[in-house]
């Protein structure tokens, strides 16, 4: 293996509506393989959310995503490169700034859940990690190959479950070989 890397979304803020694309990993190298190793989600709601609970799906991207902002990669080893054909997408650019659509359609659901929602906004409350890739990963490869991606958006009931206040948060640790 190549090593392990890592990537972060800049903090997105919620869009109203739904699906809402959050964050892509793909792979165009037709002389590598990229395993997904661990793919979390972070929401923390400030406002008070009436509707259903948000909910985040992972799935295959029935076509190489566009569009969106290309995140930087970090290495958890200085002497390895990452594959400049190992491409993160988030939504935005800055910390709560303005949206960059990522254009992607969800193929094959490979999971999803529900994230925190508030039904009061008294006390503190604490945003889970939330795996968006099964734990199996962990020790069975989730692999990308040749023009492949995965797919992380909110697909809430209504749009109402995914506002402005929401404020999410995607991370992302793979190897190359």
């Amino acid at each position: 293996m190549a090593g392990y890397f890592s990537a972060a979304s800049f903090r997105t803020l919620g869009s109203a509506a739904t699906p809402h694309n959050l964050f892509t990993v793909e792979n165009i190298d037709a002389t590598k393989l990229v395993y997904v190793r661990r793919l979390a989600i972070l929401m923390d709601a400030t406002a008070v959310l009436t509707a259903v609970m948000p909910q985040v799906k992972l799935s295959r991207a029935s076509a190489v995503p566009t569009g969106g902002t290309v995140l930087n990669k970090g290495q958890f080893d200085t002497a390895n490169a990452t594959n400049a054909n190992t491409i993160i997408r988030g939504a935005t650019a800055s910390d709560g700034g303005v949206a960059t659509a990522i254009t992607a359609t969800a193929g094959t659901t490979l999971w999803q859940q529900y994230c925190m929602r508030m039904h009061t906004v008294v006390g503190q409350v604490l945003a889970p990690d939330n795996n968006m890739a099964p734990v199996l990963v962990d020790t069975q490869n989730l692999i990308l190959r040749q023009n492949q991606a995965l797919l992380v958006q909110v697909v809430a009931a209504v749009g109402t479950s995914n506002p402005a206040t929401n404020h999410w948060c995607v991370n992302i640790v793979w190897e190359e070989d």
